[in-house]
C-alpha cells in the first residue's frame, strides 16, 4: 500500500529516501536529468551503495543560469554517440555554469561521484528515446528482504532527483512497498537500461574525464598569470556577431583603419547593450566618420542635433556613408522633437545623433528637455571631445539621454542615480570650500580628480575615446597606420606673436579702463564707466518688491535663485563679449558699440510706451558664438521694433520665449539713469574711434599682412590657417590681406556651401587626390574647426586672444589629422598688442594694459601674471595643460598591449581553456585581501571584491586589474577554508542592483503633486500611473519635474500637453525591453 509524499508538514522525500537506504544495498533512478542538487542531499547514504541512473531528458539554461529540462523532437535519429556527447557538454556546461556545484558540500558529493565511478559502483546511462517518467528503486540487502517478500521499495511521481524535488517545493510522490509494484518498476528499468547509452562507468573512465573533468574547474589549479590573460581577454572581446561596414567598405575615399573599424564594432554593441554610445576620441581621429558609419550600419531613421555651423558637414557626411537623417542646428530642438512625433511609429526606435553634446548640460532648458523627450525609446549616440572634465552633473545630463536611472543597463554601479547624486553634492562640497576658500588647491584638484575617476569608472562601458597616445601604443594599431603611411606631426606650444599699438595705444588703453575697468582700484571703480544696466534689470529691484519678484518669477515657471544668479551674471558676459570684440578688430568693435547703443536705448524706449520693464529668462548663459551666430543681426534679446500697430504680436513671441514684465515702480530710479549713463559712454566710445572726421590706423590688421607675407615667402609650402571667433574679424581682415597681394580664401558659415567647400578641399586638404595651389591663407571662424581636413596648412594663427583652450585644441585638429602626414612639426602663434620702442614706464603700461584686457576676457587665472614672460608661459601652459589632459594614454591600453603582445603564447592558449568559475589563490602582495570575483552579463563586465561575509563592494575595472595583474612565475595556491563562505556572500550579490534610494526631495515633491492630481480626479487614472512609474525610476527632465512641482489645481489638466502619453509609452518600453542578458562567473581569486 502507498502512502503521499508532497515536501509539506516537515515531511520530506530526501528524508524518506535517506531512512530507505541504510536498508538498501542497491539503488536505480530514473530521472528526466541527473541534476546534481539532488545527489548532493543523499550522497552520504549512498557511500556504499551501487546505483545506477537513468537519464531520460536533456538541459538548457535560462540567461540567469536557471536550468530546465527540454524535450528535443527531430525528425532526425540522433546516434549513440551524439547522444553521449550532447550529456557530457550539458554536464560540463552545468558544473561551469551554474550553482548546482558551486558549494563544499556540492564539492564533496562531486568527489564521491568520481569515487563511484572509479570503483565501478556508480553508472550513468541515456534512454534512446526522450522519457519524462521519474522512479526511484531501492533494492534491500538480503537480510532485509523478509524472505524476498520485500525486494524492495519504488518511489515515482513529479520529483526530479534536484533540490527543489526533494525537499524544497510541493510536489506529489507515491512510495510503494508491495512486492509486484517493485519488481514491475525494476522490470521497467532493466528494459530501458540495456538499451541505453552509457555515459560514464568504470569501463569507460577515459572517455568520461576527457569529455567531462577536463573541461570542468573541479580541483584545477591555473596559474595567476592566466587568469589575468582570461580577464583581459574577455574584458577587451566585443560581443557584436553581426556583419557590419568599415567606413572605407562604404566609401573608398576613406582609409580602411583598424582604430576606427574597432571603434565602429564597439560602438554597435554598446548601442546594442545599452541604447546608446558616446563617442569622444580626441580632436582628429574621426569622430564624425565613426558615427556615420555606425549611422549606416544601423540602418535606422536618422535625427542630426549639430551646432549650425556642423550642419551642412553632416549634411555632406549623410551623402558620402549613403544614409538618410533630417539634420537639425542646435537651436532648433523643438522642431526636431516635433519632427519624429509627426513621422515615427511606436515600437520602431530611430538613431539621434548629438554632436557637440557636452553642451547640453542644463536639464531646466527647453533645449534639453526637448532632447530628452526625442531620445526616449530611441538609439542615441553623443559625440563629444570633453566626457570626462566636466561637473558630474554635466556627464549626468548627457547619460540621462539614454539611460533610466533607476533601471539602468550599466552593472558598473549598483544605482546609477544613487550614486551619480552622491558624486554631485560631494562635488558642490568641494566648490562651497573653494568658494569659501576653506580648501587648499592641492587638495581640490585631488578631491576633483577623484571624483572625475568615479564618473569614468561608471560611464566607461559608454564611452569610446582614444588619443593619439593610445593609438601608438597599442601594436595593431600602431602596426597599421605605419603599414599605411600614416603618422602624427610633433605640435609645439603657442608662440606669441605681437604687433606695436603706436599712435593709438592711450586711446586704447582709456578704452579698456572704461569698458571693463579693475574695480578693486579705487581710481577706476569712481570713474564713470561701462556697467551694462540694461543686462542686469534685477539688482535695482527695491527691498520691498522683492518677495513679489520671486513670486512673479516662479509664476513665469522660472526657478528663482537660477533666474538671479544669471541675470547677474549676463553682465558681466556682456561686457567681457564687449572686451573681445575689442580686443578682436576695430570692425567687430565698432559693430558691438552700434548694437548696445541701439539696444540700451530700445530699453529705455519700452520703459517709456510701456511703463514696464522686460525681463527675459535665461534658462543658461551662452557661450559667445551662440551670442554672435557669426555676424547675427542683432546683440539684443529683445530687440524687435516697437510699434504699436504690431507690438502685441511681437510680445507674445518674446513671452513665449520666456519673457515677462514688471512695472517700474519695482526698481530703483538708478536703473534708468545707468542706463542712460551706459549709452553716454559707448557713444563717447564710437564718437573717440568712428566719429566723423577720424580715421585711426589699425596697428594689429596691418601688421599682420606683413607676418604673414613674410612667412608665406620663407616657407612657401607651408600653408596658413587664421582663426577668429568672429565672421566681421574675419571679413575686415580677408580684405586687407586680398589687397595686398597675398593669395587668401575666406570661410564662414555665410560661406558655407558646396562650391567652397570644394575649393577649400582641393586646396588644403592633403588626403585628395586631386589638388589645386590657388591659395596659400585660408581665414575662417570656428564653423571649420571640426569636420574638414586642412592638414596641407603646418601654421595656425589665432587672430583673438585665445581665451578658450579647447578652442584652440580644435583648431589644431584641423591641420593634425589622422591622414597624410605633411610635417613634421606644426607651429600654433597667439597675437597680442605690446608697445615698441617706449621708456620703462610705458612698457609697464602696455604690459598692464594686456593684463588687464586679458583678464577681462579669461577671468581670474590671469589675475597672479605680472609680466609679458610670465603672460606667453600662461596661454602655452593653458594649452599644454588642456592637451595632456586629452592626449593621455588611457588606463586601457597598457593592459591591450599585454594581451595583444600575449596572445600566440602557451599561456594565452591555456587561459582561453579555463573553465568558468575557476578559482586560485595568490599570496603576491597586492595591498588587499579578500576573494575577488569576475563575472559577465552579456557585454558588461562585474568585478565585485569581499573579505569578510558582511558585504561586497564592486570594483572599478582600472582597479580591479592591479588585483588581477601578475607576472607569468607567479604559483597558483589553493584557496582557504575561509574561501566557499566569502564566494556564496559575492555570488549572490554580484548581479544585482540595488533599487532602493532615499527619495531626493524634488522627487518627492513631483510624486505629491502627481498623488495631488489623481485625487482631484482631474486626469484618467492610466496616465497618472503611468507618469508615477516613470517618476519613480528617474526618468523625466529637471523642466518637466519643474513643472509638474509648480502646477495649480486649476492647471492640472494642462500636464498631458506637456508630458504626453507618447513619451510615457516610450519610457515604459524603455525599461521593459532591458535585456538583462545572460550572467557569468568567469572566475574567482582571493588575495591571502
Amino acid at each position: 500500500m502507498g502512502s503521499f509524499i508532497t515536501n509539506q508538514n516537515g515531511k520530506f522525500l530526501s528524508e524518506i529516501i535517506q531512512s530507505i537506504l541504510p536498508k538498501a544495498q542497491n539503488a536505480s533512478f530514473l530521472v528526466g536529468y541527473f541534476y546534481f542538487s539532488g545527489f548532493a542531499e543523499i550522497y552520504q547514504g549512498l557511500k556504499d551503495k551501487h546505483l545506477r541512473v537513468l537519464v531520460g531528458l536533456e538541459i538548457e539554461q535560462d540567461m540567469i543560469n536557471r536550468v530546465r529540462e527540454v524535450d528535443y523532437h527531430t525528425t532526425e535519429k540522433q546516434t549513440r554517440g551524439a547522444l553521449k556527447a550532447t550529456f557530457y557538454e550539458s554536464l560540463a556546461d552545468l558544473f561551469n555554469e551554474t550553482d548546482y556545484f558551486d558549494s563544499e558540500k556540492a564539492q564533496e558529493a562531486f568527489t564521491l561521484f568520481l569515487t563511484k565511478i572509479k570503483e565501478g559502483t556508480l553508472e550513468i546511462r541515456k534512454t534512446k528515446e526522450s522519457n519524462h517518467a521519474k522512479m526511484y528503486l531501492f533494492e534491500n540487502a538480503p537480510e532485509n528482504n523478509e524472505g524476498d517478500s520485500y525486494p524492495g521499495s519504488l518511489i515515482t511521481g513529479s520529483s526530479n532527483l534536484t533540490f527543489q524535488g526533494l525537499k524544497g517545493r510541493l510536489e506529489l510522490n507515491a512510495i510503494l512497498r508491495d512486492k509486484s509494484d517493485y519488481e514491475e518498476g525494476k522490470k521497467i528499468f532493466d528494459e530501458l537500461w540495456e538499451s541505453a547509452v552509457i555515459l560514464a562507468d568504470k569501463d569507460n573512465l577515459a572517455e568520461f574525464e576527457n569529455a567531462v573533468i577536463e573541461k570542468i574547474w573541479y580541483e584545477k589549479l591555473y596559474k595567476p598569470y592566466c587568469f589575468f590573460l582570461r580577464v583581459l581577454d574577455e574584458y577587451f572581446s566585443v560581443n557584436y556577431d553581426k556583419d557590419f561596414k568599415t567606413a572605407h567598405d562604404i566609401n573608398d575615399y576613406f582609409y580602411d583603419l583598424k582604430y576606427q573599424t574597432d571603434a565602429i564594432k564597439l560602438a554597435l554593441a554598446t548601442i546594442e547593450t545599452h541604447n546608446g554610445v558616446i563617442i569622444s576620441d580626441v580632436v582628429g581621429l574621426g569622430k564624425s566618420i565613426i558615427g556615420s558609419a555606425v549611422a549606416h550600419n544601423l540602418g535606422l531613421r536618422i535625427i542630426i542635433v549639430a551646432p549650425p555651423h556642423l550642419v551642412p558637414q553632416w549634411v555632406d557626411y549623410a551623402a558620402d556613408f549613403n544614409y538618410h537623417a533630417v539634420v537639425y542646428s542646435s537651436g532648433k530642438t523643438e522642431a526636431a522633437l516635433e519632427y519624429f512625433k509627426e513621422k515615427s511609429t511606436f515600437g520602431k526606435p530611430w538613431l539621434i545623433i548629438i554632436d557637440e553634446a557636452h553642451k547640453y548640460r542644463n536639464e531646466l532648458t527647453s533645449d534639453y528637455n526637448n532632447l530628452h523627450n526625442l531620445c526616449r525609446g530611441n538609439k542615441v549616440m553623443l559625440l563629444t571631445a570633453t566626457p570626462f572634465n566636466n561637473r558630474p552633473s554635466d556627464i549626468y545630463s548627457m547619460v540621462k539621454l539614454f539611460q533610466l536611472p533607476l533601471k539602468s543597463t550599466l552593472k558598473s554601479v549598483d544605482n546609477l542615480g544613487f550614486r551619480f547624486n552622491e558624486l554631485i553634492n560631494q562635488y558642490n562640497d568641494i566648490r562651497k570650500q573653494q568658494r569659501k576658500k576653506t580648501i587648499d588647491e592641492i587638495t581640490l584638484k585631488n578631491e576633483v580628480d577623484k571624483i572625475a575617476g568615479q564618473i569614468r569608472r561608471i560611464i566607461s562601458p559608454l564611452v569610446i575615446r582614444r588619443s593619439r597616445l593610445d593609438l601608438l601604443g597599442i601594436p595593431s594599431y600602431k602596426e597599421d597606420l605605419e603599414k599605411q603611411k600614416i603618422g602624427f606631426a610633433e605640435t609645439g606650444d603657442p608662440e606669441a606673436l605681437e604687433y606695436d599699438l603706436g599712435d593709438i595705444k592711450d586711446l586704447y588703453l582709456d578704452t579698456l579702463q572704461q569698458i571693463s575697468p579693475d574695480l578693486s582700484i579705487e581710481a577706476d571703480a569712481m570713474r564713470p564707466h561701462y556697467q551694462a544696466a540694461r543686462y542686469n534689470a534685477v539688482t535695482y529691484v527695491k527691498p520691498e518688491f522683492e518677495e513679489r519678484l520671486q513670486k512673479r518669477v516662479e509664476e513665469a515657471g522660472i526657478e528663482y535663485n537660477l533666474f538671479i544668479g544669471t541675470q547677474s551674471n549676463l553682465s558681466k558676459f556682456m561686457r567681457r563679449m564687449l572686451v573681445q570684440r575689442f580686443e578682436s578688430s576695430r570692425k567687430a568693435f565698432e559693430i558691438s558699440l552700434g548694437r548696445m547703443i541701439s539696444t540700451s536705448r530700445n530699453i529705455l524706449n519700452w520703459i517709456e510706451k510701456r511703463g514696464k520693464v522686460p525681463i527675459f529668462k535665461r534658462g543658461y548663459l551662452p557661450d559667445i558664438e551662440e551670442i554672435y551666430k557669426e555676424n547675427a543681426s542683432t546683440d539684443d534679446l529683445f530687440a524687435e521694433e516697437i510699434a504699436d500697430s504690431t507690438f502685441e504680436v511681437e510680445l507674445s513671441k518674446l513671452e513665449a520665449k520666456g519673457l515677462f514684465e514688471l512695472e517700474t515702480d519695482y526698481f530703483d530710479d538708478a536703473f534708468v539713469n545707468d542706463i542712460k549713463g551706459d549709452i553716454q559712454i559707448l557713444e563717447q566710445i564710437q564718437q573717440s574711434w568712428f566719429g566723423k572726421g577720424i580715421n585711426l590706423a589699425d596697428p594689429k590688421r596691418d601688421h599682420f599682412a606683413e607676418i604673414i607675407s613674410s612667412q608665406i615667402k620663407n616657407d612657401p609650402q607651408r600653408k596658413i590657417i587664421v582663426f577668429s571667433s568672429y565672421a566681421d574679424t574675419i571679413d575686415d581682415l580677408y580684405e586687407k590681406l586680398k589687397g595686398s597681394a597675398l593669395r587668401v580664401f575666406k570661410y564662414t558659415s555665410k560661406e558655407s556651401n558646396k562650391t567652397n567647400k570644394a575649393i577649400i578641399e582641393r586646396n588644403f586638404d592633403a588626403g585628395k587626390k586631386n589638388q589645386d595651389n590657388d591659395y596659400d591663407i585660408l581665414v575662417a571662424t570656428d564653423a571649420i574647426s571640426e569636420g574638414y581636413n586642412l592638414h596641407r596648412a603646418g601654421t595656425v594663427f589665432n587672430y583673438d586672444i585665445p581665451y578658450n583652450p579647447t578652442r584652440v585644441i580644435q583648431r589644431v585638429g584641423r591641420i593634425n589629422r589622422i591622414n597624410k602626414k605633411v610635417f613634421d612639426r606644426l607651429y600654433i602663434y597667439n597675437y597680442f598688442p605690446t608697445s615698441i620702442g617706449e621708456s620703462e614706464t610705458r612698457t609697464k603700461e602696455i604690459s598692464t594694459l594686456k593684463m588687464a584686457m586679458i583678464n577681462a576676457i579669461i577671468g581670474e587665472d590671469t589675475k597672479v601674471l605680472t609680466g609679458d614672460i610670465e603672460l606667453r608661459s600662461f596661454f602655452a601652459d593653458q594649452y599644454r595643460k588642456m592637451v595632456n589632459a586629452s592626449e593621455v594614454e588611457s588606463w586601457e591600453t597598457k593592459y591591450k598591449r599585454l594581451l595583444e603582445e600575449a596572445k600566440g603564447t602557451k599561456e594565452h592558449e591555456t587561459a582561453l581553456t579555463i573553465p568558468h568559475r575557476s578559482r586560485v589563490g595568490r599570496t603576491a602582495d597586492k595591498g588587499r585581501r579578500g576573494v575577488l570575483m569576475f563575472g559577465r552579463k552579456k557585454d558588461t563586465c562585474v568585478f565585485k571584491m569581499s573579505r569578510d561575509l558582511l558585504d561586497s563592494e564592486i570594483l572599478a575595472e582600472e582597479d580591479a586589474f592591479k588585483l588581477l595583474e601578475a607576472d607569468i612565475i607567479e604559483q597558483a595556491k589553493p584557496v582557504s577554508e575561509s574561501f566557499d563562505a566569502i564566494y556564496q556572500i559575492i555570488k549572490q550579490g554580484l548581479f544585482k542592483t540595488t533599487v532602493t534610494e532615499k527619495t531626493d526631495k524634488q522627487k518627492r515633491e513631483v510624486l505629491d503633486k502627481i498623488n495631488a492630481i489623481a485625487q482631484s480626479g482631474t486626469l484618467n487614472s492610466d496616465y497618472i500611473k503611468d507618469l508615477q512609474y516613470v517618476t519613480e525610476i528617474g526618468a523625466l527632465s529637471g523642466l518637466s519635474m519643474q513643472f509638474i512641482r509648480q502646477l495649480k489645481p486649476a492647471e492640472f489638466n494642462t500636464l498631458p500637453q506637456e508630458i504626453d502619453q507618447d513619451f510615457l509609452d516610450r519610457v515604459i518600453k524603455m525599461a521593459c525591453d532591458i535585456d538583462e542578458g545572460k550572467e557569468s562567473i568567469i572566475l574567482s581569486e582571493e588575495l591571502l
